[in-house]
């Protein structure tokens, strides 16, 4: 299959083939996958990376129309999905005792 395509088009103004691309046909990507990447690890190491689905919906919509899941770009960011589930409950039981625990004021 040859991998150009003819214009033929008037509005054309060169007579050069269009190049096909190895990315698919829609909007152009807003991020990278190499930046969603990179964006990932940056949250991991700030300890920001919990809850980010709330925070930062559009890395995560990002992160898993890329990579099909967010287990799977945990996983390309060199991450481990499963530890990283482990320490968002911790904080999430963490957060609710505290809560649970902190006297309330009577109005």
């Amino acid at each position: 299959m040859d991998s150009t395509i003819a214009m033929d088009t008037p509005a054309r103004e060169s007579a050069e083939p269009l190049t096909l691309s190895t990315r698919k046909r829609g909007r152009p990507l807003e991020m990278s996958a190499d930046e969603v990447l990179r964006l990932i690890r940056d949250k991991q190491s700030a300890g920001t990376l919990f809850r980010v689905h709330r925070e930062q919906p559009a890395l995560y919509a990002r992160a898993r129309r890329l990579f099909g899941t967010w287990a799977r770009a945990l996983q390309l960011a060199g991450l481990d999905h499963a530890q990283a589930m482990a320490e968002a409950r911790r904080r999430s039981l963490e957060t609710r005792r505290r809560t649970r625990n902190e006297p309330r004021d009577r109005a």
